[in-house]
């Protein structure tokens, strides 16, 4: 029976490779594949040190990002922080198209590839609006490993590794940072826990050790606060709600919350509204915006006491066996 299995088994990851082989045709030419002498990079004067303004169009709709500083905004969403990793991985992905696998340089084939304004198109611009590349990301290849590529200024569509859209456009995700919490887990001297059961709380003492002083005294499991920890520390949102009074989210009157206290001086506290779709909405004490969070990320901060308590057993006594018995009888 178990040989059958790996037969069959063998049999799924055969097809597999086959359809890869097929569809990515890494070894051969493509329908469209031409011949290219020499391989140059799609954007010879792309520098990511240079770009400013970055401008993203994709169903329609602009999105705007806007270096201040060191630092990157969404302008067209109130200058909200932007996620500079998401931006990034973009450089990097402009900064590795070549030209080295051409699928076509017929203009009547961007409709198919997606490489026209039906895909993202992408602006990347230095000082005065500088475009230092313009570019038009279309629809996944068959073996969706990679994606179709368009310089605006070319009819030549190349094959890029990834899947392209997800880089360039992030949909309803948007383009906003989504961090709530990002600070050194390690610095963290105290923990306050408030739900409606109890108030826990937790203090790191001189031996680096966590202890429990309320509900009651307490060893900690370290594994529970250090996870506990790790999660609060790197916290990110699950979505972003809309702006509203904060009654209508519950945040007015919490209904449990979490603080770290940073040896620092500062503390980090985040407080918990109510729950609506499997989401609960929350906001940080140092920022107005109304995050929101699936019910089991709240889980894994809102800890009970009982989950954090260190149970120690008590050591086995060795019990006396009548063999074992010490003869008391007095002599005679």
């Amino acid at each position: 029976m178990q040989k059958k299995k790996l037969l069959i088994l063998g049999g799924i990851l055969a097809v597999l490779a086959l359809i890869v082989l097929i569809f990515e045709n890494p070894f051969g030419k493509s329908q469209y594949e031409k011949k290219v002498e020499e391989a140059t990079v799609l954007f010879p004067d792309f520098n990511r040190d240079m770009v400013s303004k970055v401008e993203i169009t994709a169903n329609g709709e602009t999105t705007i990002l806007t270096k201040q500083g060191e630092n990157w905004v969404v302008t067209t969403m109130d200058d909200y922080p932007a996620d500079s990793e998401g931006i990034n991985d973009l450089f990097t992905k402009v900064e590795e198209f070549t030209n080295t696998n051409l699928v076509s340089d017929n203009p009547k084939n961007q409709v198919e590839f997606e490489v026209n304004s039906a895909g993202v198109e992408a602006k990347l611009m230095g000082a005065d609006d500088k475009l230092l590349a313009h570019l038009f990301v279309g629809k996944n290849t068959p073996g969706f490993l990679s994606s179709y590529v368009r310089a605006a200024d070319s009819n030549n569509v190349y094959v890029g590794q990834g899947n392209l859209q997800s880089v360039f456009d992030k949909g309803t995700r948007t383009w906003k940072d989504r961090s709530i919490f990002n600070f050194n887990k390690g610095i963290v001297t105290q923990v306050n826990i408030t739900s409606a059961e109890e108030n826990v709380e937790l203090r790191l003492d001189s031996e680096n050790k966590w202890q429990m002083l309320k509900p009651t005294a307490s060893d900690v499991k370290q594994t529970e606060i250090d996870s506990l920890l790790t999660t609060l520390s790197e916290l990110k949102t699950d979505d972003f709600a809309e702006k509203k009074d904060l009654s209508e989210y519950g945040l007015d009157a919490p209904i449990s919350s979490i603080s770290a206290s940073l040896n620092d001086g500062s503390t980090a506290t985040l407080i918990v509204g109510k729950e609506e779709g499997g989401k609960h909405y929350v906001k940080s004490n140092d920022n107005q915006t109304v995050f929101m969070l699936f019910k089991s990320n709240v889980d894994r901060l809102i800890k009970k006491s009982e989950t954090l308590k260190e149970v120690v057993t008590p050591p086995e006594t060795e019990e006396t066996t009548p063999s074992e018995a010490v003869d008391v009888t007095p002599t005679e």
